[in-house]
């Protein structure tokens, strides 16, 4: 039996390879151009948290994000459904509603019916969905809300969550922005405070409000700035040192000016020398002036390198303390990171 070489025409060959070399362009092109159509969509969670009294409101933002080269803008919606109810649903509202990512900062809105009437929004849990459409490519997000006749009380909230500046170092001040918000139809004053700090050491960071006490009321909160501030080495030295400078020279002309008195009257002489010390001891005293805050070591102690977080509190006229701290989840707390110190000047 004989047998012969198998021939393959090169044509029929290299058509092939062309054919899925081309398919393969097209679809990877395709592909590429899709790609670059896309965004991300993310929602934050409601403000407040633990829900809304009938006839409240709530807030959340809209982060928007572009992957691949997509600059397009984005067309932003939101609906309210409920398994529960059919009518007199909570409002929604999506401000601005068209944003070009990236953008973090469209507001979502959910406003409720008050009153106990026919057109109240009734207590229990509505989904709302937010929908963004760009290109060709749609995003959606759902979030919940409760809706329920709350106790009365109110909550912490922290922005940004890390002081400004951070890290920051030993003998400098770091701040944040403290928001007190009513929960149903609260209304009062409430002092804020720092219940806690960790880690425990010594000269740790210390907190102070401006204003320490702020008055909220059923529908409007307050804000509040919270001041971080560490200790770190003494920067007088270096002004001590000016001032003995000074003021020894201050003495210098004033005794010349006593011994070429020296023919007059022992009294003068000696009234002149008395007010040439109280001089110079005056501005040696002002070298004990201490400086600003956060700058002088606390008995030779310099806050420690370390992340420090704050847990904060509040009390009101009664002594009731906000609905968000521990072992809430939602406890509201700063954070501070401490690097080295600064040289003594």
């Amino acid at each position: 039996m004989s047998s012969y070489p198998l021939m393959v025409n090169p044509r029929q060959a290299v058509r092939p390879i062309i054919l899925a070399s081309l398919l393969l362009a097209l679809s990877a092109g395709s592909v590429s151009l899709a790609y670059g159509q896309q965004f991300t969509l993310s929602v934050s969670a409601f403000t407040p948290k633990i829900g809304v009294d009938p006839g409240g409101s709530a807030t959340a933002t809209i982060d928007l994000e572009p992957i691949g080269t997509f600059d397009g803008s984005v067309s932003l919606s939101c609906a309210v459904t409920s398994n529960q109810f059919t009518t007199n649903l909570p409002a929604c509202t999506v401000s601005p509603a068209l944003a070009t990512p990236p953008a973090d900062g469209p507001a979502l809105t959910i406003t409720t019916t008050g009153g106990t009437g026919a057109s109240a929004t009734s207590a229990g849990t509505y989904q709302v969905t937010v929908t963004g459409t760009g290109g060709t490519t749609t995003q959606t997000q759902t979030l919940y809300l409760s809706v329920a006749d709350l106790t009365e009380d109110y909550t912490l909230s922290v922005s940004p969550t890390i002081a400004i500046p951070s890290p920051l170092p030993a003998g400098s001040a770091a701040t944040t922005v403290v928001t007190v918000l009513p929960i149903g139809s609260y209304s009062g004053q409430v002092t804020l405070a720092c219940l806690s700090v960790s880690p425990i050491v010594t000269a740790a960071p210390y907190c102070t409000f401006d204003p320490a006490t702020v008055s909220i009321s059923s529908s409007t909160g307050a804000t509040s700035t919270l001041t971080i501030a560490t200790f770190g080495r003494a920067t007088s030295t270096r002004l001590w040192n000016l001032r003995m400078f000074y003021a020894f020279w201050l003495a210098v002309p004033g005794l010349a000016l006593v011994g070429a008195r020296g023919a007059r009257s022992y009294r003068k002489n000696l009234l002149a020398v008395f007010c040439l010390v109280a001089i110079a001891g005056s501005l040696l005293l002002l070298s004990a002036c201490p400086g600003p805050p956060g700058t002088t070591a606390l008995n030779g102690q310099i806050t420690p390198n370390n992340t420090y977080i704050f847990t904060l509190t509040g009390a009101d006229a009664n002594g009731a303390a906000p609905s968000n701290v521990p072992p809430n989840a939602d406890v509201a707390t700063v954070t501070l990171q401490v690097t080295t110190a600064h040289t003594a000047n």
